[in-house]
């Protein structure tokens, strides 16, 4: 079975409050299963700094992109995490339809499989100016 590691954003801080959208990385060819790993080695500085990283995927060839989940919310005196989500496109689940303009609640993923794209999305909030999260997000598919 072909398996492959994708970087979708190599580890760096984001320091400024918004929201930061990945390039999509185009997976080249058909996967059955993607786990995706948000790895947090620096957590902000306050409990009211908070950083949510969501998976997007793409059916049209990047015209359009769909959450399929949202790890757990990061907190700014978390400290060093690692999360993982997996997805499965032999069994995609039971959500059929999902609001491509919503997304998914911390901690959740939408088992609609996933399609020729993957990008990253990192929200931070930053209750005092002072914040910053550095951290990466992969993906491994077979």
């Amino acid at each position: 079975m072909y398996s492959r590691v994708f970087t979708l954003r190599a580890s760096a801080a984001q320091a400024a409050a918004g929201t930061v959208t990945g390039t999509a990385v185009e997976l080249g060819r058909a996967y059955r299963e993607a786990v995706c790993q948000l790895k947090v080695t620096a957590a902000g500085t306050d409990v009211g700094d908070t950083l949510d990283v969501y998976i997007d995927t793409s059916f049209d060839g990047g015209t359009t992109f769909v959450n399929i989940g949202h790890f757990t919310q990061v907190l700014g005196n978390g400290g060093a995490k690692t999360f993982v989500m997996a997805f499965c496109n032999d069994n995609p689940g039971t959500s059929a339809v999902v609001d491509v303009s919503s997304n998914a609640n911390a901690g959740a993923t939408r088992q609609i499989g996933f399609g020729s794209q993957l990008r990253y999305r990192g929200v931070m909030v930053d209750g005092d100016a002072n914040g910053s999260f550095t951290y990466e997000v992969k993906a491994f598919v077979k």
